[in-house]
C-alpha cells in the first residue's frame, strides 16, 4: 500500500510539474502573438551570429563530489570524489543547438592512489533566445574518501571504493525574462557578443533523479559504527519543483565580460535509503542550486573564455539522518571561432532551421 501511496504521489507532482511549465509556455506564446517583434533582441545590447556555425577547441575538468554529513559532531564530515582527468575537446553550435565532444588526455591522468574511475557525463543544452534547456547524464563508478587517511587506517594512503557508483540523469529549463538585452548564450555558448551590462531575472524548474550504491555499506565501520550497524548501501532520490533567479553580465569596454548567474529551486524531495534488514522512505521538500560564472573576451569573430557551471542536490535519509549533497560540474576554457555558411551548407541545414525556427 505505502509503495502504490507514493507512487500516486510521485505522478500527482510530475503532472503537476508538467502542467506548470506548459502553462508558462502557453503565456509565452500568447504574448507573442499580441507582439509580432517577439523574437527581436535589442542590438545596441548584444550582437547575434546564430546564422553562422560557431566551432570551439576547449580544455575541461569534470567533477563530481558526494558529501556525507552525520548528524553527530562525533563523525567527521566525508567527501567522495571520481578520480577523473583532464580533457580536451572540440564542438560547434548552430542556432539554439550545441554539440560537444571531449576525450581525457592520458599524460594528465590522475593520482593511481586515489584508485580508478570509470565514468560516462554527457552535458546537452539548448540556448534560444527566451528558453535555456541543460540536459544531464552521468554514470560514476570508483571513488575515493575525503580527506587523505579516513577510513584507510594509514594517514598517508587514500580510501577507495572501486564498487562505489553514482547514476543521475535530469533537465533544468529556465526563461530569461529580459531576453531582449540580455544573453546567456554569450558567455556560455560563444554565438552571440554582449556589448553592454545588464542582467534578467531567470524563472523556470528542475527534474532529477539520482543513486549512490555500492557492494557494501557507504560509510566505513571505522568512521561511523551506527551508519555501518545499519547496513545501508543505497541511496535513491527523485527531486521536482519550480526555480527563481537571476543572471548578469558585466561588460568593459564592450569586450571584456563577466557573466554571474544563480537560481534556486523549490523542489519536491521523495528519497530512499535501503539498508541490510530495512529500508527508509522520507518525503519532503529541499532547496537545490545551478550556479553559472565565467569571464573572457569577445569580438565580432572569435571569443576566449573560462567558465565554471555546478549544481547542486540536496539529499536527507530517513534511516541515518544523514545529509547528502551531490555537487557536480565542469571547468572549460574555451576557444570559439565564428564561420559564415555559403549558400550549399545552408541549404543542408534547412530542416535544422525549419525544425528550430523561431528561436
Amino acid at each position: 500500500m505505502i509503495g502504490i501511496k507514493l507512487a500516486y504521489i510521485l505522478t500527482a507532482m510530475l503532472k503537476g510539474f508538467i502542467l506548470l511549465v506548459a502553462g508558462v509556455l502557453l503565456i509565452g506564446s500568447a504574448s507573442q502573438a499580441q507582439n509580432k517583434k517577439g523574437y527581436e533582441y535589442d542590438s545596441t545590447f548584444y550582437q547575434s551570429y546564430r546564422d553562422q556555425l560557431t566551432a570551439r577547441i576547449y580544455l575541461s575538468r569534470k567533477y563530481n563530489v558526494i558529501k556525507l554529513t552525520p548528524p553527530y559532531y562525533t563523525v567527521p564530515v566525508m567527501r567522495y570524489k571520481p578520480n577523473t582527468t583532464l580533457s580536451i575537446g572540440i564542438g560547434g553550435t548552430y542556432r539554439s543547438i550545441t554539440v560537444n565532444v571531449g576525450v581525457g588526455i592520458s599524460s594528465f591522468n590522475p593520482d593511481h592512489a586515489k584508485g580508478k574511475t570509470n565514468y560516462f557525463d554527457v552535458q546537452a543544452h539548448i540556448y534560444t533566445r527566451k528558453w535555456n534547456f541543460d540536459l544531464i547524464g552521468q554514470s560514476y563508478r570508483g571513488f575515493y574518501l575525503s580527506p587523505q587517511g579516513l577510513g584507510s587506517g594509514d594517514a598517508k594512503t587514500y580510501y577507495t571504493r572501486p564498487d562505489l557508483g553514482y547514476h543521475a540523469g535530469g533537465v533544468a529549463m529556465y526563461r530569461a525574462l529580459n531576453h531582449k538585452e540580455f544573453s546567456y548564450q554569450a558567455g556560455l555558448v560563444q554565438n552571440e557578443w554582449q556589448k553592454k551590462s545588464v542582467g534578467s531575472w531567470l524563472v523556470g524548474g528542475n527534474i532529477f533523479y539520482g543513486a549512490i550504491h555500492a557492494d557494501s555499506v557507504l560509510v566505513p565501520g571505522n568512521v561511523d559504527a551506527i551508519y555501518y550497524q545499519k547496513g545501508i548501501s543505497k541511496v535513491h532520490f527523485f527531486e521536482v519543483g519550480p526555480g527563481i533567479g537571476y543572471g548578469y553580465t558585466l561588460v568593459i569596454a564592450q569586450h571584456l565580460f563577466v557573466l554571474a548567474s544563480a537560481t534556486l529551486n523549490a523542489d519536491f524531495r521523495f528519497s530512499k535509503e535501503l539498508g541490510s534488514y530495512q529500508n527508509w522512505n522520507r518525503i519532503d521538500f529541499t532547496p537545490n542550486f545551478i550556479f553559472r560564472a565565467g569571464a573572457g573576451y569577445n569580438t565580432d569573430k572569435w571569443s576566449l573564455s573560462l567558465l565554471w557551471v555546478s549544481n547542486q542536490v540536496h539529499v536527507k535519509g530517513q534511516g541515518s539522518d544523514y545529509k547528502y549533497l551531490i555537487s557536480a560540474g565542469n571547468y572549460k576554457l574555451i576557444y570559439a571561432r565564428r564561420f559564415s555558411l555559403n549558400k550549399k551548407i545552408k541549404k543542408v541545414l534547412k530542416p535544422i532551421n525549419d525544425l528550430i525556427t523561431p528561436d
